[in-house]
């Protein structure tokens, strides 16, 4: 095609940069609690220090649990991650108000059992992600039991494409995690006692994906947004109906120059 012809296509890339947040659910409290650290075989330390990573993309954070629920406020996750550098605190010690100004000063936030000490909590925990955000969440706590936890987190995590579900799941002891997932990373064991499993409710989308799954039930997703491949805009259709002229033109004169009249028949 000849160069004139081809400055005629124009080409726009379409891009949508990720600029949300991600989650991470993990479907029992017991993980993070002193009883998880117990058994040396389980490494949660490692795996908070890896989360906190994955949401700081490798940098020291400052996180905060917005909790008093004891697998988030019990002195061993504290003395984990500041260990591994990081800034955390836990309500009652420190309870910072729970508004979207205030959880934007925070890398990450991390919430189990009852619901956050505000009636939109489920729109600024939404707010909040879709602003650049992390969010941990440990369910299984029995607080108010299965169902109105799903329900109590659900709202939310519906909106990412994932959820959790009901009745407890029974999944008890020291769990073998085999992921790949930067989380994950150093992880061999974590401890659960009895969760609340996770679904993905888009499996087609990369975006969200459970990573640690035991005989069928979901314990450890994420959601991390994916940004689309890039697309080629359509060209106007007067262009197109330009261009097609101008190669039947071309076409029609011959690949030498455009002489302005029919070229005659060869005899």
């Amino acid at each position: 095609m000849p160069r004139a012809l081809r400055a005629l296509i124009p080409i726009l890339l379409i891009t949508s940069p990720a600029t949300a947040g991600k989650i991470v659910v993990d479907n029992d409290e017991w993980t993070l609690s002193n009883r998880g650290f117990f058994d040396p075989i389980n490494d949660p330390g490692i795996f908070a220090n890896n989360v906190a990573d994955w949401f700081t993309g490798g940098g020291t954070g400052v996180f905060h649990a917005y909790s008093t629920n004891f697998g988030l406020t019990e002195p061993r996750l504290a003395l984990a991650l500041t260990g591994g550098g990081h800034v955390f605190t836990a309500h009652p010690t420190v309870p910072y108000t729970f508004d979207l100004p205030t959880l934007q000063t925070f890398d990450g936030i991390f919430l189990a059992g009852a619901a956050p000490a505000h009636p939109g909590y489920i729109q600024i925990l939404v707010d909040y992600v879709e602003s650049g955000g992390n969010v941990y969440l440990a369910a299984g706590t029995g607080v108010g039991g299965p169902v109105a936890e799903a329900a109590r987190w659900n709202p939310f995590l519906n909106h990412f494409g994932l959820g959790l579900t009901f009745p407890y799941n029974g999944v008890q002891g020291d769990v073998f995690i085999a992921s790949t997932h930067p989380i994950f990373e150093n992880v061999d064991h974590l401890y659960q006692n009895n969760g609340s499993s996770v679904l993905d409710l888009r499996p087609l989308d990369p975006s969200n994906q459970v990573l640690v799954s035991a005989s069928g039930l979901g314990l450890y997703s994420i959601y991390a947004p994916v940004s689309p491949p890039p697309e080629v805009a359509e060209p106007p259709t007067a262009l197109l109906l330009g261009i097609g002229l101008a190669v039947l033109a071309f076409c029609w004169v011959g690949p030498g120059r455009f002489t302005g009249r029919l070229r005659r028949p060869v005899p």
